[in-house]
C-alpha cells in the first residue's frame, strides 16, 4: 500500500467535480498549510477527545478510513495507537496530502488519497474517523449513506465537527458593521453549519444506530481582535466565499468587537460537537 495519491477516485466510483464551494475550501486550505499547525490548537484539542472516545475501536481495528487528514495530526495519533491496521487517508488537496505523508515516511500501511471525500462510495472499515471536516459537506445526508455501507457490520462512525454557535461573537459584531441585505450568506460561515440536533437526526435517517452527541461550548481568549482573526486565517478555516471588506469597514468591526466584548482580551466561541455511531 502507500501510494493511492492522485488516483482521485477508488476503484469504481465516480471523480466527480469539486463544486464551487469546495475548490474555494481546498484553496483556502492549501494557502494556509504552512500556518495550520501553528494556528490549529482548538483543532488538535478536538482530535484528541475524539481519539478519546473512539481509542478501544481504533485499537481493535483491521482497517480505517480518515476523512480529511490535514496535515497530518489525527493521522499520526491513529499510527501511534495502531500501527498495524490498514490506514486510508483521505484529502481534497495533494498538497497537504504531501505534508501529511512527508510526517509518517516510510509508513507501508497508509494508502493517501486525494479526493473529495464525499466521493468515496467503497471500502470495508472497522472505523471511518474524521476531525473537524463533516460541517464543510455539501451533501451530508448522502455522504452519511456512503458511509455507513462503507463500515463494517458493527463499525463506528466517529467525528468531530464545529456547530453553527462558533464565532457567535463575531457574527453579533459583523450585524452591526455590515447590514444583512449585503452580506448574502452568513457571517461567520460557522453560522451555516449543522447542528447537534441536526447531524443526529441525519446519522439516523443514513441507518445509524447508538448515535451518541456530546456538545461542548469553548471559549478561547485572543490578545486582540485583529490576532483572533489572523488565528482563523492561519488555519485556513474560513468561507469558501470569501467577502471582502473595506479598510473602514474592517476598522470598525475591530472597534465593535472590541466595544461589546473585549475586557483585556476578546473572547471567541467554539461550539464543538462530538458523534459516534454504530453500524
Amino acid at each position: 500500500m502507500g501510494d493511492m495519491e492522485g488516483r482521485g477516485s477508488l476503484p469504481g466510483c465516480p471523480k466527480g467535480i469539486l463544486p464551487p464551494d469546495k475548490a474555494g475550501l481546498r484553496r483556502n486550505f492549501r494557502r494556509r498549510a504552512a500556518t495550520y499547525e501553528l494556528y490549529a490548537q482548538v483543532q488538535r484539542a478536538m482530535a484528541g477527545e475524539l481519539l478519546r472516545l473512539a481509542e478501544t475501536q481504533v485499537m481493535g481495528a483491521t482497517s480505517l478510513l480518515e476523512v480529511g487528514c490535514g496535515t497530518g495530526t489525527l493521522t499520526r495519533e491513529l499510527r501511534r495507537l495502531n500501527p498495524r491496521a490498514w490506514l486510508v487517508a483521505v484529502d481534497l488537496d495533494p498538497e497537504i496530502l504531501r505534508r501529511a505523508r512527508a510526517t509518517l515516511a516510510g509508513d507501508e500501511g497508509i494508502a493517501w488519497l486525494a479526493m473529495d471525500a464525499e466521493h468515496l462510495c467503497r471500502g470495508d472499515f472497522d472505523l471511518i474517523i474524521a476531525n473537524s471536516v463533516f460541517q464543510w459537506f455539501s451533501r451530508p445526508e448522502a455522504t452519511l449513506a456512503r458511509y455507513h455501507y462503507m463500515l463494517r457490520p458493527g463499525g463506528l462512525l466517529a467525528f468531530s465537527a464545529m456547530g453553527p454557535a462558533t464565532f457567535r461573537e463575531l457574527g453579533q459584531a459583523w450585524r452591526q458593521v455590515v447590514p444583512d441585505p449585503e452580506t448574502g450568506t452568513p457571517v461567520p460561515v460557522a453560522a451555516r453549519f449543522p447542528g447537534g440536533s441536526e447531524w443526529v437526526a441525519m446519522l439516523g435517517q443514513a441507518g445509524f444506530q447508538e448515535v451518541r452527541l456530546i456538545r461542548e461550548l469553548k471559549a478561547v481568549s485572543y490578545p486582540s481582535v485583529l490576532e483572533f482573526l489572523k488565528a482563523i486565517q492561519g488555519t485556513g478555516a474560513v468561507s469558501p466565499r470569501p467577502r471582502t471588506l473595506t479598510p473602514r469597514r474592517l476598522r470598525r468591526l475591530l472597534t465593535v468587537y472590541q466595544e461589546l466584548f473585549g475586557n483585556g482580551v476578546v473572547p471567541a466561541t467554539y461550539e464543538l460537537l462530538y458523534l459516534t455511531a454504530r453500524k
